[in-house]
């Protein structure tokens, strides 16, 4: 017994060891790995129909592979496409704007004039120094967008590399995704249905993280943004990516793009825009969350606010854009997990209180059986 000890214990150790020295190695990957996971899971139907009708698994998840990423990369393409134009037609339209007025400062001066009148009626505003501060932000904000975009064009081989990663777990998660569970699960001491409910809940929350809020997502950001562009609204393609991207963070939502853009159409002498605008983004653009979303994720998963909150503002911290879809499934994990101990406590209590009545010492004790030979 004591050899048997030693010998788990120090496969236990080792275990740890090389699970640490598996993590550092996989630790550059955890993104692209994740989103190979995410759309395997998501497009796992296409999968299963494509598979149906090609019958070989590796031409099957070439097919599905090469299916996803046109499916993704075109719209990603076209959208990208559109937004260029937009930022580029903004920068237009203020550089001309600017230049009028003497630079951009004033002109942000001149735009700030008669809501600053308006404040200045109620508050003393004259001991601010509203040019100094402008400035000082103009500076700020150019410095940023300076340091972001060397970012952005040094890590454009890190994003093609991990593309490629993605698209090659993709490939392997399609062809292979079942036995890779039936293998997971022959790994976990727990029991069949045990097993079904872990991975069933971690799918689920994926699912439904996904079409529950991509999609809602996609549909407010495209009635805000068509909402601008019938107001005039410079940038509606932008504003309305904006949006959607607001629309996914739980107690932001979409208000943060359509009531500045109200409050843009108020100042601009736009009045009935700018109420139209408020009750088109209060009354439709709110509301279509309350329908919308239980009809697609049909009650896959269920969470308290607070607790997305958390999930959501918690995993952009870490995990940055995957965070939206990383934190949800990571606090999935943890809810089912205690869901499961907490069935096997209550398994075990009950074993517990029937043992007495049985005369048994414990839930597992037996009487001594005589083998017969």
């Amino acid at each position: 017994m004591v050899k048997k000890r030693i010998t788990i214990i120090f496969l236990l150790v080792i275990t740890a060891f090389s699970l640490y020295l598996s993590f550092i190695i996989f630790r550059p990957f955890l993104k692209p790995l994740f989103t190979a996971v995410v759309i395997a899971v998501v497009f796992f139907p296409v999968q299963a129909r494509m598979l149906r009708i090609v019958r070989s698994p590796s031409l099957s998840a070439l097919l599905s592979t090469i299916l996803v990423t046109t499916i993704l990369v075109i719209p990603a393409v076209m959208l990208g496409a559109a937004i260029t134009n937009e930022v580029t037609h903004l920068y237009q339209f203020l550089d001309q704007r600017s230049e009028e007025s003497g630079g951009l400062s004033p002109f942000l001066m001149g735009a700030l004039e008669a809501p600053l009148r308006w404040i200045g009626q109620y508050v003393d505003v004259s001991k601010i120094d509203i040019r100094g501060y402008l400035a000082s932000r103009l500076q700020q904000i150019s410095g940023f967008l300076l340091a972001e975009t060397g970012v952005i064009v040094g890590n454009l081989a890190s994003f093609v590399i991990n593309g490629a990663v993605a698209l090659f777990t993709l490939f392997f998660l399609f062809r292979e995704g079942r036995s890779m569970r039936h293998r997971a699960a022959a790994y976990l001491p727990l029991r069949p249905e045990q097993v079904d409910k872990l991975f069933n809940g971690i799918s689920n929350t994926l699912i439904a993280t996904v079409y529950g809020g991509l999609v809602v997502a996609a549909v407010q950001g495209g009635l805000v943004g068509l909402a601008l562009w019938i107001f005039g609204v410079p940038s509606p393609v932008l504003w309305a990516v904006v949006a959607a991207f607001f629309a996914l963070l739980p107690l932001v939502g979409t208000a943060a793009v359509w009531l500045p853009a109200s409050i843009y159409l108020l100042l601009t002498g736009n009045r009935i825009e700018a109420l139209i605008m408020i009750g088109w983004g209060a009354g439709v653009v709110g509301t279509v969350d309350n329908f919308l979303r239980p009809y697609l994720i049909s009650g896959r998963v269920q969470m308290h606010t607070l607790l997305i909150f958390f999930s959501v503002f918690g995993g952009i911290q870490v995990f940055g854009f995957l965070g939206l879809f990383a934190g949800p499934v990571i606090l999935a994990f943890a809810s089912t997990l205690l869901s499961l101990l907490r069935d096997e406590g209550r398994n075990l209590q009950q074993e517990w209180q029937e043992s007495p009545a049985t005369g048994e010492i414990g839930p597992t004790a037996s009487a001594p059986q005589v083998e017969n030979r």
